[in-house]
């Protein structure tokens, strides 16, 4: 079956209220072979069991993660349960602390990032019908709940889909998750029933994870207050799902309505057809509009978002560099959303003008001219929120560890020579020069494009990256937010 018959198929049982509570409904619908993702915890082992009961083809993949002394005791307990039961076994690995470091993310971030790689890695090169994993019911409700606590909208709290395809790894092969309606009670009671061999993740127990916090301490404390509060969120979740497959529906409808032209480089919207849209709507367009310009960006939130409508809404504003390197820019009849690469706007991004360099403070305002200000203040931070808090971040907006900017930094244009450390180069220094050309930055601009230095390094590119001299860090007292903005004269 096709992932867009897979897909529908789901749907319809899904609206029907149905929950694929065995393998029997899912399962038949996928093309062999299937990878499975398995840790060797209960839940993939009785996902993998359940699975050969069944007698499908299967290929097991486990990603070793390298952060417990016990990481490599798990890889052979699996490669030893697939030579016994003549299951096809792959293995991959990867430095997932060092991902992290290199990109900011926290470690549960990079481990899910870098497992799925690989699980889809294996998945394209077997050309597998699908990637099975073990979530179930309890991970469903912690899914829920750290969205919510995130700030995310109605697809957040909608949490997982027993199906997803397209998704951030494939957009053919879906990720298949058999066992979302049902509880870790039951998988534990089916594991025992059937004396399967498992290695437990110690760190499923350590409170320094979120997802682990809202795991043991959370979900434990809503029970005492609301007896009863998982079945409620789960059937939130239906709710929520079916309501968003609507949205999405009526989003693509509006879509046709709205869209003028588009072209690799921008996208060109009707701007009163737009605004009788109601708001849920709008706010999908604008995410579509984005995704159909800058397909990989994964990170527009919804202050993103309520910027783009605000300017929509005011019909004097002209241009504005809004997010991932993409203006908005409108007239009386059309909204036009175009990237960095295309013709450039007067005064549309920040320019030093007739000066050299310009000492900066913890807190102040400077002038640049053309409209153009740098603003920097203290950022809302403390030690304590480095594991539990994303870090903003913006083409023309970051927060840099405090220490770093003070004593010594200023503001200036680029130097013959300028080194730079970015984050995501692995440690590696490359020159702001290249780094300008390769973050499609303006040929016109550059030479007078604004940076921040400090004494020793590069500490900030605006429009690239910031430098690992900057980042935030476990070690980090305080924070600055550095914020270039352009206001209306």
């Amino acid at each position: 079956m096709r992932p867009k018959d897979l897909l529908i198929k789901y749907t319809i049982d899904y609206n029907e209220g149905m929950l694929f509570e065995s393998l029997d409904q899912l399962l038949p619908l996928i093309e062999p072979p299937i990878i499975v993702g398995v840790s060797g915890g209960v839940d993939s082992m009785v996902l993998l069991h359940a699975m050969m009961a069944k007698g499908y083809s299967l290929i097991v993949a486990h990603f070793n993660h390298n952060l417990r002394e016990n990481s490599d005791q798990e890889a052979e307990f699996l490669t030893e349960f697939c030579l016994k039961t003549g299951l096809p076994f792959r293995l991959g690995s990867g430095d997932v602390r060092r991902y992290a470091e290199e990109n900011s993310l926290s470690i549960e971030e990079a481990g899910r990032i870098l497992r799925y790689q690989f699980l889809f890695d294996v998945a394209k090169v077997e050309m597998a019908g699908a990637v099975a994993v073990a979530h179930h019911a309890d991970d469903q409700i912690e899914t829920i709940l750290m969205n919510l606590l995130r700030g995310a909208g109605a697809k957040g709290l909608a949490g997982m889909k027993a199906v997803s395809v397209p998704n951030p790894w494939s957009d053919r092969i879906p990720i298949i998750r058999p066992l979302l309606g049902i509880d870790k009670a039951q998988l534990i009671h089916y594991q025992k029933e059937n004396q399967l061999p498992v290695m437990e993740d110690p760190s499923n127990m350590d409170l320094k994870f979120f997802r682990n916090r809202i795991r043991h301490s959370l979900i434990p404390q809503l029970e005492t207050l609301t007896p009863g509060i998982r079945q409620r969120l789960l059937q939130t979740t239906q709710i929520l799902g079916a309501e968003d497959q609507a949205l999405e529906h009526y989003t693509e409808l509006a879509w046709k309505t709205c869209l003028n032209s588009k072209g690799a480089s921008y996208v060109q919207l009707n701007r009163d057809e737009f605004l009788e849209y109601p708001v849920a709507i709008q706010r999908r367009l604008v995410r579509k509009a984005l995704k159909t310009l800058r397909p990989d960006f994964q990170e527009l939130s919804f202050l993103h978002v309520k910027t783009a409508l605000e300017f929509v809404r005011n019909p004097s504003r002209k241009s504005t560099n809004w997010v991932a390197k993409v203006n908005l820019s409108q007239s009386p009849r059309r909204v036009v959303l175009s990237t960095w690469e295309t013709d450039l706007v007067k005064d549309q991004f920040p320019q030093i003008l007739g000066r050299s360099s310009i000492d900066l403070a913890e807190e102040q305002e400077i002038p640049l001219g053309n409209g153009w200000y740098l603003e920097i203040s203290p950022a809302d931070y403390n030690p304590s929120q480095f594991d539990e808090r994303d870090i903003p971040g913006e083409d023309f907006m970051v927060w840099m560890d405090r220490a770093a900017v003070a004593p010594g930094a200023v503001l200036r244009v680029r130097e013959e020579g300028d080194l730079i450390r970015p984050l995501g180069m692995g440690g590696k220094s490359m020159k702001v020069a290249d780094l300008m050309i390769n973050e499609k930055i303006p040929a016109p601009y550059r030479s007078d494009w604004p940076i921040i230095a400090g004494r020793e390094a590069i500490l900030w590119v605006p429009g690239g990256r910031l430098s690992r001299a900057a980042k935030i860090t476990e070690e980090t007292e305080a924070a600055l937010v550095f914020r270039f903005i352009r206001r209306k004269n």
